[in-house]
């Protein structure tokens, strides 16, 4: 046991440097993938697409995350080769920023950003699970002399690779505005290949911890598989009962169903009421920057035994719903207070919402975390397209003002469901 505690000592800054390189990773990705998300509209419109083609070229990336999300989170999970997925989606997203100025037609940029959803596909399930990896097994090395068999990943250690992206999402808006304030536009495609440049150079020194137990080769280790082992069959027979249920996935569809589409419009929706558009950017960046804050507390607040992924999420549901009907009392009133209350609860009900279940798939699902991951994103994906189709449709007919009350009754499904989960 000795030589075995001296092997964790060793192996103990590999696992910081690990922890380290993937959240710079993580960092420098989402500050380049948020970036592409709030000013990629406005560049396409200065190539002279209209704002129904730019809707129609975006949801191609949608259709890519969902239909590869899961096929790529299902073979990180069977070869544990977390990190080739993570280098090969960073380099690729490299490659097609770079080709955003290739064509000026719509079928090439439909074609570009499927191909940009597939690398998130590739991307996205590895780095989570990965991050997940790392972290259990640093549990691991504590919990060793215990041998208890429940190495659960803890609300407070998920926090810190979700406060991450928000952080970093955050950063993107802050840095991508300022730098095409100062170059124009077109500086925007150097932002996006430099900030991915730097995340893959911090992808690199990432080492895979998935499979490390079957290479260890000396007595020490081998003694630490053994014990391993006996975690493992402990884990294994509680798995029955540890399956993600399709409920989950099923409920934050609703959620998301009912509010995303609002979300690609609320620049319109605020600049409609007469809300300035410096004061309207301002209000939209609450969100990421309110998500920060709530990925900190839920991830602290989701270890207390009372609250459950179950009881978290439903605070999420019930904070969406409020998100929407600030957002119709705003469009009423044109109060600037109303908005930022419901960018607030914005913020939160993500933080409640993806703390949940991202702590019940890490940890009820520890070898399939990255197909679940998938899963997850896929159904994202899959509610954000049909959303835009059928509110697209609705607002021919009636106006957004008119639908918003309404659909902030479609997350109370979703809390309805996320009580049988």
């Amino acid at each position: 046991m000795k030589r075995q505690n001296l092997h964790f000592k060793s192996e103990t800054p590999n696992l910081i440097l690990n922890k380290i390189s993937l959240t710079g990773a993580i960092f420098f990705a989402g500050i380049a993938g948020y970036s592409y998300f709030a000013f990629l509209p406005l560049f396409l419109n200065s190539k002279g697409f209209s704002a129904g083609e730019i809707t129609f070229i975006l949801t191609w990336m949608g259709v890519g995350m969902a239909i590869f999300s899961w096929f790529f989170g299902r073979l990180s999970d069977k070869t544990g080769y977390r990190k080739l997925f993570l280098i090969m989606g960073l380099f690729f997203q490299i490659i097609v920023f770079s080709l955003i100025n290739l064509n000026n037609h719509i079928i090439f940029h439909c074609i570009l950003n499927f191909f940009r959803g597939l690398i998130l596909g590739m991307r996205m399930p590895s780095s989570n699970a990965l991050f997940a990896d790392i972290v259990e097994k640093s549990n691991e090395k504590k919990e060793l002399d215990k041998i208890s068999g429940k190495l659960e990943v803890s609300g407070i250690q998920l926090s810190l690779l979700s406060t991450t992206k928000s952080t970093g999402w955050a950063t993107g808006v802050l840095l991508s505005s300022l730098t095409i304030s100062l170059f124009g536009l077109d500086s925007l495609i150097f932002f996006l290949v430099f900030m991915t440049s730097i995340s893959l150079l911090f992808a690199i020194p990432i080492k895979d911890v998935k499979n490390n137990n079957q290479k260890m080769t000396d007595k020490g280790i081998i003694e630490e598989v053994n014990i391993q082992k006996n975690v493992e069959s402990e884990n294994k027979n509680s798995k029955k009962r540890s399956k993600v249920k399709p409920l989950l996935f099923i409920s934050v569809f609703f959620r998301q169903f009912g509010l995303i589409a609002f979300l690609q419009i609320l620049s319109l929706i605020l600049t409609n009421t007469g809300i300035p558009i410096g004061i309207a950017g301002i209000i939209i960046a609450l969100n990421p920057i309110f998500q920060i804050v709530a990925m900190v507390a839920m991830g602290r607040l989701i270890d207390n035994p009372k609250i459950t992924e179950r009881i978290m999420m439903g605070f999420g549901f019930i904070l969406s719903v409020l998100t929407l009907l600030c957002y119709a009392g705003g469009s009423l009133t044109g109060s600037i207070f109303i908005f930022i209350i419901g960018q607030i609860c914005l913020g939160f009900s993500w933080g409640c919402i993806f703390t949940g279940g991202n702590k019940y798939i890490v940890n009820r699902a520890p070898m399939d975390r990255a197909f679940y991951t998938g899963i997850w994103i896929t159904n994202l994906q899959v509610a954000k397209i049909i959303s835009y189709q059928v509110f697209a449709f609705l607002w021919l007919i009636f106006s957004y003002t008119t639908v918003l009350p309404y659909a902030a009754l479609i997350p109370l499904i979703g809390l309805i469901l996320i009580f049988w989960l």
